[in-house]
């Protein structure tokens, strides 16, 4: 993978993650908080018993939290704060799992007793919210859609909503959900709270929408989230997943290819015809780079590098577009057409890097050697990053003398970063099982205590149990280290053929650190090797 492929993918990465980060899984804890006014009305002693409350609340210590709720509503039952203390008792139940209680003597008894508070509207939501939880989805639906009904502007509409998106998914009932989403795209306001679900429902419209082969409707519903600015990167993001699946199979390839030819042609539509500004431009360069993406996942090869070159030509020499012009040659495996690609960058140094580093994905190390020696050769200034590409290429030869001499050269010229060479020789010492050299370069280094666990390591393989396990006490100093250094204490004893030490070494992982993942593999390992069971917390023979 070249650098420039690296970063397009980081860059699709990012992407993907805040479309995710936009469609958060909906949280119905803004219902159970009461509001500052809510707080003014109450009389001091009722504000520090419900503060008390709420303080075992936040503790998640559900029991004690209950009772103080209780408490509050037995004290103070006429006072404005005795719904919310019953919601949140209700709530309680729920998290206790018991759920029957929450519903039957819990909620409803904030709509019976105080049907005029916004904790009943909050009530009769989570009524349908424990009933989905529980498994009886026929009574949930019908509360859940009355609550729609009935409070179709308020945020339990919206969460009403998104739970029976989740039980039409379970149920695959396409058509609901379509409903469903149109509903939180379109019609619902979008507030600092409902956003995150309506900007949720119109990225799966839209997405559903492309599928379908509604490009317009797809386009529609993504306008209710993003400007036009933003438009053309987030309409080739959406329609990806569903072209490259209709793309891949037969029967649907038509459908791709006109899903891809809409939205191609919309992308073209939407760029700037003044591209005077760096706004414009920057929307022109996006259309043109999604233009280029959606023709390669179309598979329309014999279009692709046109589309590239696009690029290139209206922004001059564009090197981000090479790049993926070259990375799509390389996953045709035509890398003679990649590096005379990358030998167009405007940056030569860059290009010839990414020259050296694709004979590299090839193995041709010769190859490799050669374009990174001639780009020391061209663009010295640079030579601190373009040499630690020459190490790795002579270690991925297995020319271990020739990179240990590249590293230490590295030591003595970029002296600010001294360390990390010194550690890259280490490492190489050690790839090339030359351990008795390694654990002396990274007896050097700083970086405890990743020096220590590789000097142990390098002592296993020389057969020398007793240093390693010295090592690996000093390890068990950092608390983060402490399981994992205990656990390779064990496996060196068992390594040595020391039975009895290596098993009670195991039962000591899982005695000091019982909730720690090491914990459960000496547990693991105890019960199939030695056929020893041990109680997390406390080792006990069978």
């Amino acid at each position: 993978m070249t650098h420039d492929h690296l970063k397009h993918l980081i860059g699709a990465a990012l992407l993907v993650l805040t479309l995710s980060l936009s469609s958060t899984v909906v949280s119905a804890d803004e219902l159970d908080e009461l509001p500052i006014d809510g707080w003014k009305q109450l009389r001091e002693v009722e504000r520090y018993q419900l503060q008390i409350a709420e303080k075992y609340w936040r503790e998640q210590n559900w029991n004690t939290a209950a009772a103080e709720y209780e408490k509050f509503m037995e004290l103070y039952e006429k006072s404005t704060g005795a719904p919310f203390a019953q919601l949140k008792w209700a709530l309680a139940q729920v998290k206790l799992r018991k759920q029957n209680t929450a519903i039957k003597e819990g909620f409803q008894t904030v709509i019976d007793y105080w049907p005029d508070s916004p904790q009943a509207i909050a009530a009769a939501y989570y009524i349908g919210r424990t009933q989905k939880e529980i498994g009886r989805t026929r009574e949930a639906k019908v509360a859940l859609k009355n609550v729609v009904a009935k409070h179709p502007a308020h945020l339990v509409g919206v969460y009403a909503i998104h739970d029976l998106i989740d039980m039409a998914t379970a149920e695959n009932d396409t058509v609901t959900k379509v409903d469903l989403w149109k509903k939180l795209t379109f019609d619902i306001k979008r507030t600092r709270d409902s956003n995150g679900p309506c900007v949720q429902a119109s990225q799966q419209l839209a997405t559903h929408s492309f599928r379908e082969g509604a490009f317009d409707e797809g386009v529609k519903a993504l306008a209710t989230t993003y400007n036009a600015a933003q438009m053309p990167s987030h309409v080739v993001a959406y329609v990806r997943t569903p072209l490259s699946e209709l793309i891949a199979q037969e029967a649907s390839k038509a459908k791709a290819l006109k899903l891809a030819d809409q939205a191609i042609a919309w992308l073209k539509t939407s760029s700037p015809a003044d591209q005077s500004t760096p706004e414009a431009k920057t929307i022109a360069r996006q259309v043109l780079f999604g233009v280029a993406d959606l023709t390669a996942l179309a598979q329309r090869d014999d279009q692709v590098p046109a589309a590239y070159d696009a690029i290139v030509k209206a922004f001059t020499t564009d090197d981000e577009a090479l790049g993926r012009l070259a990375a799509w040659y390389k996953s045709k495996m035509n890398y003679e057409k990649a590096r005379e690609t990358y030998r167009r960058y405007a940056d030569k140094g860059e290009g010839l890097s990414q020259v050296g580093y694709s004979y590299r994905e090839q193995q041709n190390w010769p190859l490799a050697v050669q374009s990174y020696t001639q780009l020391l050769g061209q663009d010295p200034e640079r030579k601190i990053r373009w040499k630690p590409e020459l190490a790795m290429t002579h270690r991925g030869a297995h020319k271990w003398p020739e990179a240990i001499a590249v590293y230490e050269e590295l030591v003595r010229e970029d002296i600010a970063n001294a360390g990390r060479w010194r550690w890259e020789v280490g490492n190489t010492h050690r790839d090339a099982g030359q351990f008795k050299e390694a654990i002396g370069h990274f007896r050097q280094c700083e970086n405890f205590p990743e020096n220590y666990k590789q000097m142990a390591w390098c002592h296993r393989q020389l057969k020398q149990p007793n240093e390693a396990i010295i090592l690996y006490n000093q390890v068990a100093s950092d608390k983060a280290s402490a399981p994992w250094a205990m656990l390779q204490v064990a496996y060196t004893r068992e390594e040595a053929g020391q039975t009895e030490p290596a098993i009670q070494a195991f039962q000591q992982v899982c005695k000091k650190f019982p909730k720690d993942q090491h914990a459960s593999t000496a547990h693991a390992h105890l019960q199939q090797k030695y056929k020893i069971s041990v109680t997390l917390g406390g080792a006990n023979e069978e």
